[in-house]
């Protein structure tokens, strides 16, 4: 599914030559850090709170990162695309395990045997260009080297990749990996840029972060041990048909300078299962399409493309079990840019703690979710107004499904109550592990007032005449 549809649906919801340097004497531990001044970083920190990691990042560089169950990496592409880096944390039983010791047995894993000196060729036809000891990064230790992939045996014009990573103790036994690569012709360019990088990475003590991530899931869980039916069907009741208009504000303030990115409606009811299908004759229902349950459809339009030459609808049709044991979802996104026109399937069934997925394209999948603090792909559409509702005014961490990663993401929220705006909420949403947070201002009632998603980007109720007008006045396709 096309990335911006997806924010619709789920908010409020290197040839020239390389320089080989020797092994430093031993001695004090350098500094990982370029000259004062070299690289321009955003001034606003990334960071992933799963690995307890906050790092500055480039100008013109993106970043995002992912979690499979307790694993989470963090991967960065430098401007103009000029390097990546990929960032982890391992862990190994022998607490005895030193950086020269990790260093080697990926050089050997890597790179083969004969490649543990500078300058020396491998059995696998890399070079080692760098190993740099005695390093650090803030006050923890580190050790980085840089290797030059063996030559294309086929075609000797090929360019040779260079290949780096630093290494980082955090810990006894536990260890970060900022693993890099790049063509052999960027590598004096991208190198300044890598290694300023590296060196703002800050980590949080792993104790601590464990026991900030535990007291946010057992807010969450206390929550949610408040979310039943009856509460369930009061917000759906009190749900109307809903219209939501997505756009960047001009600095005039004016509607008709400002730049529309998208639209969307929805619409919540107690219904059956089998109404996922919106095509489908009632009367042909049978089984588990009869269950009775909670649906909320949402129908997308967005504008992609500096013109708006690309076309995204989508619909997504979520039903939820009374009970909320089970679930079933039904998304569809067509994507127009000039004469291509594709379509998309994924639907999803959740019965306890385990998720199977269909695609068009074939590939299924099972996912297990955790017996507590999951939020199903219904209730998101709702939770905010829960939260608010629950006048609690504190942190939580969720576990929810996301189309965009294909995984089960940490959702966080943190809501707010601005002592001097009375009857007004605030709350501030990471729907994943990297993703930019979301600001909504609500009323005390859980009515949207409007979110600003990042970026400029905001979102804010509407009505379909409005969005009517607005759009043609604007020239803007509603076919």
């Amino acid at each position: 599914m096309n990335r911006l549809a997806r924010v619709m649906l789920a908010t409020l919801s290197l040839c020239c030559g390389v320089a080989v340097a020797q092994n430093p004497q031993p001695g004090a531990a350098k500094p990982l850090a370029p000259a004062a001044g070299a690289i321009e970083f955003n001034p606003k920190p990334f960071r992933v709170e799963s690995m307890g990691l906050t790092i500055s990042l480039p100008k013109d560089a993106n970043a995002s990162s992912t979690s499979i169950g307790a694993q989470s990496a963090l991967e960065i592409i430098g401007p103009d695309n000029l390097w990546y880096v990929a960032a982890r944390i391992v862990e190994s039983g022998d607490l005895k395990l030193s950086l020269a010791e990790v260093a080697e047995t990926n050089l050997r894993t890597q790179f083969g045997d004969g490649v543990l000196m500078v300058g020396n060729v491998g059995s696998s036809g890399a070079t080692l260009l760098e190993r740099v000891q005695n390093l650090q990064v803030g006050t923890l230790p580190a050790e980085r080297f840089y290797v030059l992939g063996p030559q294309d045996g086929k075609d000797a014009k090929k360019v040779r990749i260079v290949y780096g990573v630093t290494f980082i103790k955090l810990a006894p036994g536990r260890f970060a990996y900022f693993e890099t690569s790049m063509g052999e012709p960027q590598f004096e360019k991208a190198r300044p840029q890598i290694e300023a990088t590296v060196a703002t990475a800050q980590f949080a003590d792993k104790p601590a972060l464990e026991a900030a991530q535990r007291a946010l899931f057992d807010a969450g869980t206390k929550f949610l041990e408040g979310v039943n039916e009856a509460k369930l069907r009061a917000v759906v009741a009190d749900s109307k048909e809903t219209w939501w208009r997505l756009y960047v504000p001009a600095k005039t303030g004016a509607d008709a300078d400002a730049k529309e990115l998208g639209y969307r409606r929805i619409r919540m009811f107690i219904g059956k299962r089998g109404q996922i299908d919106p095509k489908r004759d009632p009367k042909a229902f049978r089984g588990a399409d009869n269950d009775e349950g909670f649906l909320v459809q949402v129908d997308v339009r967005a504008l992609l493309g500096d013109n708006n030459e690309i076309l995204t609808d989508s619909q997504g049709m979520f039903f939820l079990s009374l009970d909320r044991s089970q679930e079933t979802w039904a998304l569809t996104t067509r994507v127009r840019d000039g004469k291509s026109d594709k379509t998309s399937d994924e639907i999803g069934h959740r019965i306890g703690n385990q998720i199977k997925l269909k695609k068009a394209d074939g590939r299924d999948a099972t996912l297990l979710v955790p017996d507590k603090t999951y939020v199903s792909r219904m209730e998101t559409f709702v939770l905010h107004r829960l939260l608010v509702l629950s006048r609690l005014t504190t942190e939580f961490a969720f576990n929810t499904y996301s189309s965009e990663t294909e995984l089960v993401d940490i959702r966080r929220e943190s809501v707010e109550q601005p002592a001097d705006k009375p009857g007004i909420y605030r709350i501030t949403s990471r729907l994943g592990e990297g993703t930019q947070p979301q600001v909504a201002t609500l009323k005390e009632s859980g009515d949207l007032l409007f979110a600003d998603l990042g970026s400029g980007v905001r979102i804010e109720p509407t009505s379909k005449d409005q969005l009517l007008r607005l759009w043609k006045s604007k020239g803007l396709p509603l076919d």
